[in-house]
């Protein structure tokens, strides 16, 4: 009986344990937009400011919990984004196991992460920026300035379950484009950037699909293979 129990329990811990499921699409833009983002951040450093938590009252620069400057101005990029996540979001809907999104509202943010940046585990879901509707879908879109200039800052995403619940580090590579659930718990790792030079910044634009409240739950996918390269 006692050895019944012990593979019982082990069983349970291994369904707590949820990976979730996530998307590397690589190439995501092509190389002329990828400079230019690069141009538009440097010619904007001075409107990059440190990045919030939360929203409303609760909302605010926290420093123990998120180092990072950004701005929310991505100039005639976002809407060269916004055309281009709008016609994947189907396509990520039903390979990410998330709730058809009717109607995809999308919010953006540009962030620069210089040495000794980080972002704490935290869900997407819990800090949307507006109160009348949720995020679905998260996508990090990275870039940075070559020759790379800085080390770590992988995205590390955790299962859900236990306290030593595995976790997957995706590396912010150049050009590539990050898409996973937004009700996946997961971190930015510390940024090693000797020179501190905002230009050697790890830079990642930050996407949210939202829909409205009353479109329905999202619908936490449970799978055993997470990992889905485009």
């Amino acid at each position: 009986m006692e050895s019944e129990l012990q593979q019982s329990g082990t069983k349970s811990r291994i369904l707590r344990n949820i990976m979730p499921p996530y998307l590397v699409l690589r190439d995501f833009l092509d190389e002329a937009t990828v400079a230019g983002l690069l141009d538009h951040a440097l010619a904007h450093e001075t409107e990059f400011a440190a990045t919030r938590t939360g929203y409303g009252e609760n909302g605010g620069v926290k420093p123990h919990i998120r180092v990072s400057v950004g701005t929310r101005d991505l100039g005639p990029f976002r809407p060269i984004l916004k055309a281009k996540i709008s016609a994947l979001v189907p396509d990520w809907v039903e390979k990410l196991r998330v709730t058809p999104v009717e109607s995809p509202k999308l919010e953006t943010e540009l962030v620069a992460h210089n040495d000794g940046a980080f972002y704490k585990r935290h869900i997407d879901t819990q800090t949307a920026s507006d109160r009348n509707h949720l995020r679905v879908l998260s996508a990090v879109y990275y870039f940075h300035a070559e020759p790379k200039a800085f080390s770590g800052g992988p995205l590390r995403l955790h299962a859900i379950g236990s306290a030593d619940a595995p976790f997957v580090d995706v590396q912010p590579e150049r050009n590539s484009l990050l898409v996973f659930p937004s009700w996946a718990p997961h971190e930015v790792m510390p940024i090693s950037c000797p020179s501190r030079r905002f230009i050697d910044s790890r830079f990642a634009i930050n996407c949210w699909v939202l829909r409205t409240r009353a479109e329905g739950r999202i619908n936490v996918a449970r799978t055993k293979d997470s990992r889905t390269y485009a």
